[in-house]
């Protein structure tokens, strides 16, 4: 495998089309997924909710930049 969620697809919902992927908020990008957890007093503390379009959106990144990678090293080699 060496792509993910590189088509753009919206499912049609009620209110609006819902795509596949969606960048995470930068807040989010800056201290990655809260974790769900229980506080010291014994409280449940629900973390943030992870989304498919979420996912998807790292993943197709990540793997945009993995390629990326991969080409420059080719080239630093001098395409062998």
């Amino acid at each position: 495998m060496d792509s993910w969620a590189e088509s753009d697809i919206s499912y049609p919902s009620l209110n609006a089309d819902t795509p596949n992927k969606a960048e995470p908020p930068a807040e989010m990008q800056a201290a990655g997924f809260a974790p769900t957890y229980m506080d010291k007093a014994g409280n449940l503390v629900i973390g943030d909710p992870l989304t498919a379009q979420h996912v998807n959106f790292i993943l197709c990144d990540l793997y945009r930049k993995y390629k990326d990678a991969l080409a420059r090293i080719a080239e630093l080699e001098g395409g062998q």
